[in-house]
């Protein structure tokens, strides 16, 4: 725009406006050298910023920088010192880094392979082999290669395929080729107790081709002994009298498989116990050889030594002997006895071995009376199983054996029990009953007012058990009885006290058998004439029916022998174990073994086919002579032995059967 061709008229009432608009403008030198000052200035600001931070702490406030702190540089020996510490830390994760790829990652590779095969499960004495592999997996050979085996301390080695360089448990070879492998075979036994877990260990050390180190690769395996092919019950009272004969009765009976056919036999007893000599029948003291009876099972060999015995060539069926023994005199109110059962192991050049594979402690209640007083029930002094309903005999047999006249004696049997069926007790001399006890008394028994020196008489009554009922675990299921006496005088107290009995009740095992020739339902399960006749076949159905709740048990097994007219008719079913025919013993046997108290019921059923002989017209004939039922109680380590009645053709068990059974 021209100024100069315009006129502008500004009328203003200030005179500074008015002096400014007077001003000429800048020109373009004037501007350039403003603009430069401006960007200096702003250079300059922001230099003091800058140092004004510098001058600083951390919460913004100016420093004192007229007093300065000067701080030491660090020196020579300090930096040496760090360089050190570095150079081993940088080593050290070097080792490291080696270690994992070369010791973890190849062993990841699994490059060396070693491990057991064997058996999980074996019975004790029974031979087996563990088999030890070893394969060389790596691109590269291995040297010096040495096995080592540390056994189980109740394996007892027999040989092994290579034969082992030195102990029986070293192997050493020279070298493994890439990629080979080979095995080393060794054959044993395990003897111990059952449940017992054995674990075998073996180490292997070697070198590869390509290194200098030596390597060592390790294994693990177990085995566990789960039956010992014999069933043991022991049974013995659990008090003595001093001076008296005790005795502890010990059965055992072999499997259909067992390895254990010789044993020791001992028998650990404090200094007061001794053992009655058998052949002298005079009382010796140990180590002489316990006192041994033959039961009604004779075992084939028995050869006492050494203060134990030596069984060998057992029967199948059961083995019974006794050990009897004294306490001279009472120097603790019990005493433990140690019945142990080891098998011998001959070693080369060294003493016999023996394997412990059972043992058994027998603690005895020591009682030491002026009047000798026992108890016996079921004509035994010793602890044993009862039944359910079972009667219990008593026998109280009394003595004074003191020097003195004894005055108005009392005697009372104490009868500790639950399922003790009172009214059924039966006692010639009407002793006093109350709770759980039974007293004589001179009113009931004339004798006891004056027992003399020498003088003893015996008091027999009887009670019943109560029949089985519905299971209650908050009662002990066992009958405990002895008995106390009282002189003119003296209450009765512990050493007033006869032997105890502990009976304990056998599980409430129960079968019950039915002969049918109608189901339930009303169909016919069997077949052919009813009522039987002569010459021709009638099929009929057995039913099988097991409850048990109280105990587990053990070798379970039902049987019955039939009759020579009687044939197996098969269509046999079972809910465990199984059903068979022993056609050489015309029998039925069922074969449960274990039953836990899980199973509280059982059942099985089979056909049995009966063709009449001319012989048994217008005869009721017998159908199952008497099924019997066997087991051992696991709790009261007791056998239970229970026969049925007869079953005929009578049908009894079915309603639905028309006719009387009679042959026709």
């Amino acid at each position: 725009m021209d100024m100069k061709n315009h006129e502008i008229k500004i009328k203003h009432d200030s005179s500074s406006l008015s002096e400014f608009v007077k001003r000429p403008l800048p020109n373009d030198e004037e501007v350039e050298a403003f603009d430069k000052y401006v960007v200096n200035e702003a250079k300059e600001e922001e230099i003091k910023n800058s140092l004004a931070r510098i001058y600083q702490d951390d919460q913004g406030k100016k420093l004192d920088i007229k007093t300065l702190t000067v701080k030491r540089a660090r020196g020579f020996f300090f930096n040496l010192v760090t360089f050190i510490i570095v150079m081993f830390v940088l080593s050290g994760a070097v080792y490291a880094a080696y270690n994992y790829i070369y010791l973890n990652i190849n062993a990841d590779k699994q490059t060396i392979v070693l491990s057991f095969a064997a058996d999980r499960e074996v019975m004790a004495g029974e031979e087996f082999y563990y088999i030890l592999n070893y394969k060389n997996e790596d691109k590269v050979a291995i040297n010096n290669i040495e096995i080592k085996v540390q056994y189980p301390d109740n394996f007892i080695f027999l040989e092994s395929d290579p034969r082992a360089t030195r102990n029986n448990n070293t192997w050493a070879m020279a070298s493994l080729a890439p990629h080979r492998s080979d095995l080393i075979r060794i054959k044993g036994k395990l003897v111990g107790p059952v449940g017992e877990s054995d674990i075998i260990l073996a180490d292997m050390t070697y070198k590869p081709a390509n290194f200098s180190s030596e390597f060592k690769k390790s294994a693990t395996f177990e085995t566990k002994i789960n039956d010992l092919g014999l069933n043991f019950s022991f049974s013995n009272s659990n008090s003595a009298l001093v001076n008296e004969d005790n005795e502890i009765i010990v059965k055992f009976k072999v499997k259909d498989q067992n390895y254990l056919n010789n044993f020791r036999l001992t028998l650990e007893h404090p200094a007061e116990v001794e053992i009655i000599n058998q052949a002298a029948g005079a009382a010796t003291s140990a180590p002489a050889a316990p006192a041994l009876q033959r039961g009604e099972s004779a075992i084939p060999l028995i050869k006492p030594e050494g203060g134990a015995w030596f069984i060998s060539n057992l029967e199948k069926n059961e083995n019974e002997f006794k050990i009897k023994f004294k306490v001279r005199e009472k120097k603790q109110p019990s005493v433990n006895l140690k019945i142990k059962f080891e098998l011998p192991v001959e070693v080369k050049d060294q003493p016999t071995k023996y394997y412990l594979f059972h043992e058994k402690d027998l603690v005895y209640e020591i009682i030491k009376s002026d009047l000798n007083i026992n108890i016996i029930i079921n004509g035994s002094p010793i602890d044993q199983g009862v039944n359910f309903g079972q009667t219990l005999n008593y026998a109280i047999n009394y003595a004074n054996k003191g020097e003195t006249l004894m005055k108005d004696v009392i005697i009372m049997a104490v009868l500790e029990s639950d399922f003790l069926d009172w009214p059924s007790l039966i006692d010639g001399a009407s002793g006093k009953v109350s709770d759980n006890t039974i007293s004589w008394s001179k009113q009931e028994i004339a004798e006891l007012a004056e027992v003399n020196s020498g003088a003893e008489g015996v008091i027999d009554f009887s009670l019943k058990l109560k029949a089985a009922a519905a299971v209650d675990l908050s009662k002990s299921y066992q009958v405990k009885s002895y008995v106390r006496y009282s002189v003119l005088g003296k209450s009765a107290s512990g050493e007033n006290q006869s032997n105890s009995i502990v009976n304990k009740i056998n599980s409430d095992l129960n079968l019950v058998e039915q002969l049918r020739y109608f189901s339930d339902d009303n169909l016919a399960v069997g077949f052919g004439p009813l009522p039987p006749r002569v010459a021709q076949t009638t099929s009929l159905k057995v039913y099988w029916t097991i409850n048990n709740n109280l105990h587990e048990l053990n070798d379970l097994k039902i049987s019955v022998t039939l009759p020579v007219n009687i044939r197996w008719g098969g269509k046999n079913r079972s809910s465990i174990g199984e059903v068979s025919y022993l056609s050489a013993a015309n029998q039925v046997v069922w074969q449960i073994g274990r039953l836990p108290v899980t199973v509280y019921k059982a059942d099985a059923e089979f056909n049995l086919d009966l063709t009449p002989a001319e012989a048994d017209r217008n005869t009721i004939m017998i159908i199952l002579p008497g099924t019997k039922i066997a087991a051992q109680d696991s709790e009261t380590d007791m056998p239970i032995n229970k026969t049925l009645k007869a079953k005929t053709s009578k049908l009894e068990d079915d309603n639905m059967a028309s006719g009387d059974g009679v042959v026709q």
